[in-house]
């Protein structure tokens, strides 16, 4: 036991505080690790050979996605709907045993390699300690008024049936094909009526997002050109100057009479047929023309499609002009069953019917296909949509330059990354979607009046689940859905009870909590917890710069 001696000899010396990142057990280590490991021994063991106490606790990532799929695969089963059929408590029962399927394979190859790690005393994410220290750091952040609830477009996996965050995002993209799509839409203003039909050229790679369809977007600065082929007076087109030649081919203006020159600000307030009337428009602006400053002559017709349901820029786009919101797509990505052509299908599958469509219709101008980075789920891999939804957030734009001020005193190896991938992530940093629709993982801990949702209660603690819900935790007390549940309480404003809101919590958020939560802090350990903060060193792979230490210094 000579790495226990080396601990018991160096106790009372200057600490050298290594963080060790928790795989989870039930996924086998692979030859990556092997490499990762042998860094982090090569250090540890020369600070500790050089006069310093170096703790090296384990930790195992318990909850989250990767633990329910393979969950999932073991059972047969796939998707929400076959877990709430089996049942929470049973599958929830099963991803606390599968977390440990591969645990003796971790320790056995920690050994093999010579790699020393305190396994006899590790953190695990599960446990009631960890979760309560967990849920000390969102209700602190909840005071704070940094966790809040919103409605946003977020990256959502349809398999899954949760919204993921932006750094779960950067980790699954893949080059796809998909198709481009050029549409020539009618414009209701006859213009000078040297034409019979004025149409504007629209382009998209997502044609199965038509169907909600609300506006088109110009750039206002832009110019865009009305043309008319040569001897020809039965219609017009009208598209950006600038990418006049990649849409129409080189050499248009040979073939192609200019016939006026217009601004993007001039086009805007106009009206247009839409190209697919499948869904009854609810209230609100649509089938008009809006100014938009994203809009950009790098690629496309220079005239973008707005769907609100389906886009970041667009929803913002949609709030900014009061444009319809349609959203005729369920949260397994599937059209409606009585939705003409398309009924019932999953919204990527339907791509070549809705092109076939609008050939149909004649307003298909060109279509092709483009290869692009795509994002996927990271654990699934199956193809992310932008969905509109309500959910939890970390307002981790509020304190950007802080993260940004501590990232620049972090002395990084290569210097490149830190400045460059990592800083780059944290310049552009949007609010931390944290909430999860899923089942195995850490219950977020707030709780709603059922008759008024902005009555809230933030548990930060068991004594104050005890203390609101008049109720002794028992000995056996688990934090897990569903036991978490069925404790609820009369809300504090007279009128309606308070229920739990029925999501966990981001993985991400478990594991970036392990500085205070391996300690159980603040509910015992502070003298552990200051000795052993901040951390003095990490070294993993270069994906974890959008994973684990993003989570650790946002948290």
């Amino acid at each position: 036991r000579l790495f226990e001696q080396t601990l018991a000899q160096q106790a009372d010396k200057p600490r050298w505080v290594f963080l060790e990142g928790p795989p989870t057990a039930n996924g086998r280590p692979g030859i990556h690790h092997v490499f990762s490991r042998t860094l982090k021994d090569l250090f540890c063991r020369h600070r500790s050979m050089t006069g310093h106490a170096v703790s090296r606790k384990a930790g195992w990532d318990t909850h989250g996605l990767p633990v329910e799929i393979e969950v999932e695969k073991a059972l047969g089963i796939s998707g929400k709907q076959d877990i709430e059929k089996f049942g929470i408590e049973n599958f929830n029962a099963r991803c606390r045993e599968s977390v440990w399927t591969y645990r003796q394979e971790w320790e056995q190859i920690s050994g093999r390699i010579g790699y020393w790690l305190d396994y006899e005393h590790p953190y695990v994410t599960y446990t009631n300690d960890y979760v309560e220290s967990v849920w000390w750091a969102l209700a602190t952040l909840y005071k704070k008024e940094l966790l809040f609830q919103g409605h946003k477009i977020l990256p959502y996996c349809p398999r899954c049936g949760t919204a993921l965050s932006s750094h779960e995002v950067a980790q699954g993209y893949e080059d796809v094909e998909d198709p481009s799509v050029y549409l020539a839409l009618d414009l209701a203003d006859a213009g000078d009526g040297r034409v019979k039909r004025r149409r504007i050229v629209v382009w998209t790679t997502t044609p199965w997002t038509l169907v909600s369809n609300a506006a088109l977007a110009v750039n206002p600065d832009l110019n865009y050109v009305e043309v008319r082929k040569n001897g020809r007076d039965d219609w017009s087109l009208v598209l950006a100057e600038s990418r006049a030649g990649a849409v129409l081919g080189q050499g248009w203006e040979e073939r192609w009479e200019l016939l006026a020159t217009h601004t993007g600000r001039s086009l805007a307030g106009q009206r247009y047929t839409r190209p697919l009337d499948w869904a009854a428009y609810p209230e609100g602006n649509n089938q008009i023309i809006v100014a938009e400053d994203f809009v950009s002559a790098d690629d496309g017709s220079g005239v973008v499609h707005m769907s609100p349901a389906f886009g970041a820029d667009d929803y913002a786009a949609g709030q900014r002009h009061g444009l319809s919101f349609l959203q005729p797509v369920n949260a397994r990505g599937e059209f409606p069953a009585d939705m003409p052509v398309v009924g019932g299908l999953f919204v990527k599958k339907a791509d070549p019917l809705i092109i076939e469509e609008l050939k149909k219709r004649d307003v298909l101008w060109k279509a092709g296909t483009l290869l692009h980075p795509y994002p996927h789920c990271w654990r699934c891999r199956t193809p992310l949509l932008y969905y509109a939804r309500t959910s939890w957030f970390i307002k981790t734009t509020a304190f950007k330059d802080r993260m940004m001020a501590a990232n620049n005193a972090v002395n990084w190896n290569p210097p490149e990354v830190g400045a460059g991938r990592f800083g780059q992530w944290l310049e552009n940093n949007i609010d931390w979607a944290i909430s999860r629709d899923r089942y195995w993982g850490t219950p977020l801990p707030v709780w709603v009046n059922d008759a008024d949702p902005t009555e809230r209660q933030v548990v930060g603690s068991y004594a104050d689940l005890a203390a609101f819900s008049g109720r002794e935790l028992p000995a056996d007390f688990d934090p897990h859905k569903p036991y978490i549940d069925a404790y609820t309480w009369p809300a504090p404003s007279g009128t309606g009870t308070m229920r739990r809101v029925p999501e966990v919590i981001d993985t991400w958020f478990d594991s970036g909590s392990m500085p205070f939560a391996q300690w159980h802090y603040p509910f015992e350990n502070a003298e552990k917890f200051r000795a052993n903060y901040p951390g003095d060193f990490i070294a993993e792979g270069v994906d974890q710069t959008r994973g684990w230490f993003y989570s650790l210094l946002a948290i």
